[in-house]
């Protein structure tokens, strides 16, 4: 699968993409388990605050919706005005 990262997550990560192989990550629940692994600084604003948005496909998921070894997964941060 291909992780897309935007906004502010790029500097946490120092990546745009990244594909993944991990047939671990079955799910958005093993996907966010995997990337604060990963990512230790992410763990704060995934598990605990929740506030990064994941799109499977270019289609917005709340649930721990299925994710498939040829997705497109992209993570974003919460979107501010100004």
């Amino acid at each position: 699968m291909i992780i897309k990262y935007f906004a502010w997550l790029k500097n946490i990560t120092k990546i745009e993409e990244e594909e993944i192989t991990d047939q671990s990550i079955v799910d958005v629940k093993t996907l966010k388990k995997y990337l604060c692994n990963k990512y230790p600084k992410l763990d704060s604003y995934i598990k605990h605050d929740n506030i990064i948005r994941v799109a499977i496909n270019f289609e917005y998921t709340v649930d721990n919706d299925v994710i498939k070894p040829h997705d497109e997964v992209a993570l974003f941060p919460p979107v501010s005005g100004g």
